[in-house]
């Protein structure tokens, strides 16, 4: 890619069209060649990506890359939002098609579908727009209130714990747009989820354990429980925790360990998984040791294994009920 051609790739993060590409000195053929060879992925229709920026992105990162190259090609303000909007707001996302394009342009416009893009109509305030990285963004608490009114619970649950967790999302300006969208299909579910969100909940593995175990009917739970000992020194925090049973819920997947690994030394390679294994068995057994229950729950089981979950969690209440009783 010669200078020229990188200079734009990086002034657009990314991307490159296929009229730049043919201005700057590129024949069709040449780029028919760089798209076989996979030099260059095609990332939408006319829109190409060099192939480093896009082998081993996530879901996310390589929608965030469409959403740009989409947003280039379209006349007039455009304003990223529903779940592109979150993506370059940089919230986790699960359970979305990623296939589709968000975007809000002026109220004169019809809603729409076309090309791989949804066009939304209706009133966004000047208020409710910001730029991220060169892009009219839907800000967090509208573009998580829009894509909660077309998801079902638990995708939108997962997607306004995120939006939560960013340090500019303010719930008191979340409640106010939920009120001005209160005739607007979805609102009742949006709501719903406003409600039931936490912005301590710091993964999507422990956003869909709360609804699991809220499905399951449990008792809502704390999320971050501090546990310490009879000495009052902090032995572990736990994801969740139900006092009526005197439980602690960790949600074990395989990204806390390789979280635990780089932020023991830096470098996960170097680390001996096992001695992270053991020291987490070592906390476990200390927060059994003070009068605690512990459930763990895994990636799998949130999905169709409630039975399971629930069984596990009954026995956890009976063993808890016969410790207060000897007690």
């Amino acid at each position: 890619m010669d200078g020229e051609l990188s200079r734009l790739v990086a002034a657009q993060r990314g991307f490159i069209l296929r009229s730049q590409a043919l201005d700057c000195g590129y024949s069709a053929r040449e780029i028919s060649e760089l798209l076989r060879t996979r030099e260059w992925i095609r990332i939408r229709h006319g829109a190409y990506a060099p192939a480093q920026l896009v082998t081993g992105a996530s879901p996310a990162a390589r929608h965030l890359l469409v959403v740009r190259a989409a947003v280039a090609r379209l006349v007039g303000e455009v304003v990223v939002t529903h779940v592109s909007g979150l993506a370059a707001l940089g919230v986790p996302l699960w359970g979305v098609d990623l296939g589709q394009v968000h975007v809000h342009r002026d109220a004169e416009r019809s809603s729409r579908r076309e090309a791989g893009i949804v066009h939304h109509s209706g009133v966004l305030p000047d208020s409710q727009i910001i730029e991220v990285d060169g892009l009219l963004v839907a800000i967090a608490e509208r573009s998580a209130l829009d894509a909660c009114r077309s998801e079902g619970f638990e995708v939108g649950v997962v997607l306004m714990d995120g939006a939560r967790r960013l340090s500019q999302f303010d719930d008191d300006h979340a409640r106010q747009i939920l009120e001005e969208q209160r005739d607007w299909h979805g609102s009742v579910r949006a709501s719903r989820v406003l409600a039931f969100s936490d912005p301590k909940a710091q993964t999507v593995g422990e956003s869909r354990t709360r609804v699991l175990m809220a499905r399951i009917g449990l008792p809502k739970p704390t999320l971050q429980h501090r546990v310490h000992d009879s000495t009052g020194r902090l032995i572990g925090i736990t994801d969740l925790y139900v006092d009526e049973i005197v439980t602690a819920v960790e949600f074990d997947g395989r990204l806390k360990y390789g979280r635990a690994l780089y932020e023991s030394s830096g470098e996960p390679d170097q680390v001996d998984v096992g001695e992270v294994v053991w020291r987490e068995k070592i906390r476990e057994d200390a927060i059994r040791d003070e009068g605690n229950e512990m459930v763990r729950i895994v990636w799998h089981e949130l999905d169709g294994h409630d039975r399971q979950v629930a069984g596990r969690f009954d026995r956890a209440a009976k063993r808890s009920h016969r410790g207060r009783r000897a007690g």
